[in-house]
């Protein structure tokens, strides 16, 4: 594919994202509507965003923990 149509798919992307994106669901332990406080597509796209950083963060301090991130370099 061509830049053009790479920029295209992604905006389609987008927009399909924007409609799909269900904060109460991404956000589960919430008691109060998300949905109907952050009714902005692209809020909800970065919301999702955002936890899904925070969840990859707390994968990698678990395995900083572990010290399992760095088994393969000693030995």
């Amino acid at each position: 594919m061509d830049e053009q149509q790479d920029e295209r798919v992604e905006l389609e992307e987008t927009e399909v994202e924007k409609d799909t994106v269900d904060l109460n669901r991404v956000f589960g332990e919430v008691d109060f509507d998300l949905n109907s406080m952050f009714p902005d597509g692209e809020m909800k796209k970065f919301l999702r965003q955002v936890n899904k950083n925070r969840r990859s963060n707390e994968r990698f301090l678990e395995g900083f923990k572990r010290d399992t991130m760095w088994e393969e370099d000693e030995g």
